[in-house]
């Protein structure tokens, strides 16, 4: 459901998921649960929001929070990192991207959203926001390490996207030679373009200021894959006890471990592996949960 809203088409972007090529969807409506900007706006106000909630990047370096953060005396507790809106305006203006990572965690639409597109696809999922002046860009050409939906909240903002990669020779990050351009496009607020995973691309603000989602989609790579068995092993002879001792005691032990992890490994397929590297998934939640009467604070005066 959420990525029929997201997309229109949600075939469409299976194929293209699967085909690794960038693409843009156009979906009828405004997807429900994506925050319009007057709502950002809001949230900056609203003096909840800090540091690592909320970052900013300028000329592609990370700008020191105390430019754009305030500190504040709490319960008698001095505090650094809270977001100060005026100072980010400023740096805005300045030509600075402002960044609130992990929407997922704190913005219970986005995390909605972030957890439908999880469960659909079987992957871990986050979000990230973005604000960036006309003319400016906060990275420079670039790889991300997760195929990535970015929805345009507001304003316009030109995407080059290059070819992605036909093998695993590359790594996250700058690519000076992102290769051929496989699309280029405007987004205009309510439109999505996917990006494939490990693709080089980037991302110009046009006239005004310009916001947008992006859904991070995790994948798990080699080292992950890896990370996944050795974890899945230590689950194997946990109940061994402790020899130390004569060397023929250890080697006695080294081949027990050795014995229980072969046949641990044995039992275990590539799907549980991919399964097991990917994490788990988000729990989905229905409205009985989310409603009032399941928060902390609804609690509060009854008997």
């Amino acid at each position: 459901m959420v990525l029929d809203e997201l997309t229109g088409d949600t075939d469409a972007f299976r194929k293209a998921l699967e085909g690794r090529r960038p693409q843009v969807f156009r979906p009828e409506r405004w997807p429900a649960g994506l925050p319009r900007p007057e709502e950002l706006d809001a949230v900056l106000r609203g003096g909840l929001l800090r540091v690592p909630y909320v970052e900013m990047v300028q000329d592609g370096e990370v700008v020191a929070p105390e430019r754009f953060c305030a500190a504040r005396t709490v319960a008698g507790r001095r505090e650094e990192g809270w977001a100060d809106p005026g100072r980010i305006a400023a740096l805005l203006d300045q030509g600075a991207t402002l960044l609130l990572p992990q929407m997922d965690q704190w913005h219970g639409p986005v995390r909605e959203l972030a957890t439908g597109i999880a469960l659909r696809l079987g992957r871990r999922t986050e979000a990230f926001c973005f604000a960036t002046g006309a003319g400016r860009r906060g990275l420079d050409v670039h790889r991300d390490d997760a195929d990535v939906l970015v929805v345009q909240l507001a304003g316009e903002k030109e995407w080059t996207v290059h070819e992605a990669p036909a093998d695993g020779r590359w790594h996250p990050g700058l690519a000076p030679e992102p290769g051929p351009v496989a699309l280029h496009t405007v987004l205009a607020p309510g439109e999505v373009l996917y990006v494939p995973r490990g693709a080089p691309h980037t991302a110009t603000g046009r006239e005004g200021l310009s916001v947008h989602l992006s859904f991070t989609v995790r994948e798990a790579g080699v080292g992950r894959l890896r990370a996944a068995v050795g974890e899945f092993l230590a689950g194997g002879g946990a109940d061994l006890p402790e020899r130390p001792g004569a060397e023929a005691e250890l080697l006695a032990t080294a081949a027990e471990v050795l014995r229980l992890g072969r046949e641990r490994l044995a039992g275990l397929t590539p799907e549980e592996l991919l399964r097991l590297a990917r994490g788990p998934l988000p729990a989905a939640e229905c409205p009985a949960e989310r409603s009032a009467e399941s928060g902390p604070m609804s609690r509060a005066g009854r008997t």
